[in-house]
């Protein structure tokens, strides 16, 4: 069952959509059990109404067509096929299954054993996978919810911004500072807070990274599910008493208290416990939309990951873009302001702090953010815990600055060059996709400074603890891995932006002891003047003191698949970064800046007209991939065609493709060979603005050591 065991090793999926116990039971027989006991039953029927003889048909039809789905997940994981040619392995995969079952018995025995492997499966899941603790149901108490009593009356706002997927790297500059030009907000924020350069998360992916952050404990040996039941003492837990909750989870579900508005019954308080005190004004209970139940969104998205997997090709999944619900972000009115439109008035930027002007914040993520931000109010006397963990700028990536949404492939396919858990060795495979990042990180630079403008409009912002972390890092290096730790990864894996302003914090500071993610909580603690009754692994921020850290515990490897802890060494790893900076000359700058800095980038903008172009015949084929359709129109709902991948047919890795748009050039990459067979393939990305009008023409060339552009038909 591939499907019962994608969704076993990510409880995450479940805690997202808010699933209790009883929708995994539900879930595993409708995915397990439901489908073989339809099949028996229409056998059943069939038999009585026509008799054996058609009822052996089918059932040898059933088998052929199982087989059949069947080959075409194996084939597409063991061979570069799809299409019309893995239509016909599996057709004919599936004839001969029929016909060895037909013939031989033991088969068939085989097959009559296995039919109660649905129910195994089904078992397995339930009770052994990592997301067994949820199905097990409040066999734990929600201790959660038991307030701690607090020790002081005037206490600050506090707001904590947990990012996801941020390497520190990719904001820094040739000096090793927050890069100013490239980064306003980001800079912005380092001048009014005390930057921890040398801070480190505690694990490599998102089930383990923000636990840690609320809790302030390391990862655990045996692997836990990301909810309040597992992680019981947390921010939420400890600040239950005392604040206003404005609490936005993810992939998470650690806050519990009824504050937090989280429907999962078995994640509310246990009955039996005390409840925290009514506070004044707080928030009223969320009013949302009509939202599909737990069950019907996990079996929605289990029959298009089954999709996907008996997919002919490789499946599209382009971010959709409802314009009705997105959310207006600054958009620059005048030469001396910068203001808000929409639904929130979050007063105006300056310039200064921001000098591009974006028309929508896209789809999901962005639209949660706004949401959050609006119900940050400037109540000092009755303080709010503000929390939001943002899924940006995780990939996919899917938008430059500006917001502009281009399409992208699925998940695997769009970060072409990434096989076997590495990057390919050939620098080609890694250019598009550092670019991709850094544009998506520059769009979330923008949602810094819109927050932090909001606060100061609010007339919080001096008062107000605000903390801006990520959970984890990435890796782009060729040859390396992406999110699993190893020497070459693990300074851009764990290495994080850490972030604290509050009146106990100089300003424009950077700190550069060794500091991590374990450490928010406890800080967060001893600001708020809470008592902490349990034992935490972090440190406060604001007492480290001759502080050294050289090894701690971390989760190692993907939960789920190949989950461990194991020690981890930090000693030189502001040492380690340092020695990555970006060479000087490659920082700064804006989109078009980024995008610049792959091979020969200064040829992106001019006209071909002005270059030297080789009037021989075709130096040979380019075969587009994505778009699949070659269709470089914008979609209905805007998303742009900007993206390209493509294989030539001649010279291998490490040639330099050109991408022309309408006449100009539009883009610039390597070749590279992926590990799957495509020894030329490349990846490129058009400045995505430059693609909204309603068609555009697009050609490629190589070029020559000459500087000559060589046609590619």
């Amino acid at each position: 069952m591939p499907v019962l065991d994608v969704f076993g090793r990510a409880p995450e999926v479940f805690t997202e959509a808010k699933a209790n116990s009883a929708d995994l039971w539900w879930f595993a027989f409708v995915v397990a059990v439901l489908p073989p006991l339809l099949l028996v039953t229409t056998e059943v029927i069939v038999t009585l109404l026509a008799g054996n003889r058609f009822a052996r048909v089918l059932h040898i039809a059933i088998v052929a067509l199982l087989g059949m789905l069947f080959s075409v997940r194996a084939i597409r994981l063991g061979a570069d096929i799809e299409g019309i040619a893995l239509f016909a392995l599996a057709v004919l995969t599936a004839g001969l299954l029929a016909v060895v079952y037909t013939r031989l018995v033991l088969i068939r025995q085989w097959l009559r054993y296995g039919s109660f492997a649905p129910l195994l499966f089904a078992g397995i899941f339930l009770f052994s996978s990592p997301a067994h603790s949820i199905a097990q149901g409040a066999g734990k108490k929600a201790s959660t919810a038991i307030p701690v009593v607090a020790t002081a009356e005037n206490r600050p706002p506090i707001v904590l911004l947990v990012l996801d997927e941020l390497p520190i790297r990719s904001l820094l500059d040739s000096d090793g500072k927050i890069d100013a030009e490239r980064f306003p907000g980001f800079a912005s924020l380092s001048e009014d807070s005390t930057w921890f350069r040398n801070a480190t998360s505690v694990a490599s992916h998102t089930v383990n990274a923000v636990p840690a952050i609320f809790t302030g404990r390391y990862p655990s040996v045996k692997e836990r599910s990301p909810i309040a039941r597992e992680h019981p003492n947390s921010i939420f837990r400890l600040f239950g008493n005392a604040y206003r909750f404005n609490v936005s989870e993810l992939t998470t579900q650690l806050c519990a208290v009824p504050r937090c508005d989280i429907e999962n019954p078995e994640n509310a308080p246990d009955a039996t416990a005390e409840t925290p005190k009514p506070v004044a004004n707080a928030p009223k209970p969320r009013v949302t939309k009509s939202n599909p139940s737990p069950l019907s969104t996990l079996l929605e998205t289990a029959a298009d990951t089954y999709r996907q997997m008996v997919a002919l090709h490789n499946i599209e999944t382009t971010p959709d873009v409802d314009h009705d619900a997105l959310v207006a972000v600054p958009a620059t009115t005048a030469p001396t302001t910068t203001t808000i439109a929409g639904p929130v008035d979050r007063g105006s930027i300056t310039p200064t702090t921001v000098d591009r002007g974006f028309d929508f914040l896209p789809v999901v993520q962005p639209t949660r953010f706004s949401e959050w931000l609006d119900r940050i109010d400037g109540d000092i006397e009755n303080p709010e815990l503000n929390v939001l963990h943002i899924q940006m700028p995780h990939g996919p990536f899917h938008v430059d600055s500006k917001g502009t949404n281009y399409r992208v492939p699925d998940d695997a396919q769009q970060l072409v060059g990434f096989a076997a858990s590495r990057w390919s060795p050939d620098e080609g495979a890694v250019i598009s996709v550092k670019q991709r990042h850094l544009l998506q990180v520059r769009y979330v630079d923008t949602l810094i400074t819109v927050m932090k403008e909001h606060l100061v409009a609010q007339g919080i912002w001096d008062e107000a603890v605000v903390i801006v972390t990520a959970d984890h890092g990435a890796s782009f290096d060729p040859g390396g891995r992406f999110r699993e730790l190893d020497d070459q990864s693990q300074v851009d894996v764990l290495g994080i932006p850490l972030f604290v302003h509050a009146p106990e914090f100089e300003q424009g500071v950077t700190d550069d002891r060794p500091v991590q993610s374990v450490d928010i909580a406890p800080t967060l603690a001893a600001l708020a003047d809470i008592d902490q009754p349990w034992p935490v692994d972090g440190v406060n921020l604001a007492d480290l003191g001759d502080l050294i850290r050289t090894k701690y515990r971390a989760e190692a490897l993907r939960p789920g698949e190949y989950y461990e802890t194991k020690t981890v060494d930090v000693s030189r790893h502001l040492q380690q970064l340092l020695a990555r900076l970006p060479s000087p000359g490659t920082d700064g700058g804006d989109d078009l800046t980024i995008l610049r800095n792959g091979p020969s980038g200064q040829l992106i903008g001019k006209r071909v007209e002005d270059l030297k172009v080789a009037l021989d015949s075709p130096a040979g084929t380019v075969e587009v991939e994505f778009p699949p359709d070659k269709n470089f129109s914008p979609t209905e709902t805007g998303t742009v065609a900007a993206f390209i991948i493509g294989d030539i047919s001649t010279g291998g890795a490490n040639q330099t493709i050109v991408v022309v748009v309408d006449g100009r050039i539009g883009a610039t990459s390597l070749t590279f060979d992926d590990g799957t067979g495509h020894a030329s393939r490349f990846a490129a990305l058009i400045p995505p603005t430059w693609m909204t009008a309603k068609s555009h023409e697009v050609s490629f060339y190589l070029l020559a050591d000459d500087g000559a552009l060589l046609a590619l038909s």
